[in-house]
């Protein structure tokens, strides 16, 4: 994909230099906070193939990586006649990110006063169709994130519009229609280190604070086709951009490890295809015809659905010794995420 944006980069330089007396180029840095989240949820496993042999639950349990961090970015566009072709990237400046929160329902225990006498148990209610388990564990840890956005998009101008205030003659404003066709990757990297974990539902166990250690590694992937339309009005020195996008086929991979589970590692891998919204605001001054300032709001929705292979290896903890076991569990991935950056830009053409 990266050699496409170059391929379709070179070929537009070629085609603005030959077909278009003038080449606008802009050049955009800029920095900002990231936030949001990154959340997957897994469950329905059928009873056979669950460790545990539970019934199907959606979800069994949900882990939400939030995002809270610093970021640098640099944007580029290159315009000729009515075509733009634009591209960005952005990365993070620092790594702490808010505190990952993992919520598990439905875990047996062993109770040595249970109904039926000792054995395992597992808290649930049912109405004789349905079955609700509890929330028996929740814990939340710090976590360090590496985030790498970048995305490229071609416009065509559809329509410009020029008008003249009714208040102020002087004032001479013009309007401009886009239609864009873009790719947008977003990857993420966690490294989480258990604060505390407790259970609301109070089986024993499971009540305990962390020692520091790395306890679950996640990265997720985003790869993102989407539409765009953008309404650009420029006035005086002041320009305000808003832009709506669809994407119908996002694709999203999601690797997880479980470092301390016992049995364990639990190692998983996830691939789920879903749709996401955008929109973006992009307000910038012109203090020369040359340099202006601005403040970019992007915002993005991902929602997604598919399925997580999990294995655990044969191995020992010293005690007790386990083979090896895989299931397939039902998956959701969604994200929610906002970007606010500050940028400067830099405009010049050239002419044939």
């Amino acid at each position: 994909m990266k050699r496409c944006c170059v391929l379709l980069f070179a070929m537009f330089l070629c085609m603005g230099s030959t077909a278009y007396s003038r080449v606008e180029f802009e050049i955009t840095p800029g920095a900002g906070y990231l936030i949001g989240d990154n959340t997957y949820e897994i469950g329905d496993a059928p009873a056979e193939l669950d460790p545990w042999g539970r019934e199907p639950y959606f979800p069994i349990s949900r882990l939400e990586f939030l995002l809270g961090v610093w970021v640098a970015s640099l944007d580029a566009r290159v315009a000729a006649g009515r075509w733009a072709l634009s591209g960005g990237v952005r990365v993070n400046i620092d790594d702490k990110a808010g505190n990952m929160r993992d919520y598990d329902w439905g875990i047996p225990f062993w109770d040595e006063d249970g109904d039926e006498g000792p054995g395992w148990y597992v808290y649930e209610w049912t109405d004789g169709e349905h079955t609700w388990y509890a929330l028996d564990i929740e814990s939340k840890s710090k976590t360090e994130v590496n985030a790498l956005i970048w995305e490229a998009k071609i416009d065509y101008e559809l329509f410009t519009h020029h008008y003249r205030s009714p208040y102020d003659t002087s004032d001479r404003g013009t309007i401009r229609g886009y239609f864009g066709l873009g790719y947008e990757h977003r990857a993420f990297e966690y490294e989480c280190r258990l604060i505390r974990q407790w259970s609301p539902s109070g089986i024993p166990g499971y009540d305990y604070n962390g020692d520091g250690a790395v306890g679950i590694t996640y990265d997720v992937s985003y790869s993102i086709p989407y539409a765009e339309f953008t309404l650009a009005g420029s006035s005086q020195r002041l320009g305000i951009a808003l832009s709506a996008g669809f994407s119908p086929f996002v694709t999203v991979r999601d690797e997880d490890v479980h470092l301390l589970r016992t049995p364990g590692p639990i190692y998983a891998e996830g691939k789920c295809t879903g749709n996401a919204l955008k929109a973006r605001a992009d307000i910038r001054y012109d203090i020369t015809s040359r340099w202006s300032v601005g403040v970019l709001m992007d915002y993005l929705f991902i929602r997604t659905s598919g399925e997580q292979d999990n294995v655990v290896y044969a191995g020992t903890d010293g005690e007790a010794f386990w083979g090896d076991e895989f299931w397939t569990t039902d998956e959701k991935i969604t994200a929610r995420q906002a970007l606010f950056t500050f940028n400067v830009r830099y405009r010049f053409g050239l002419s044939r």
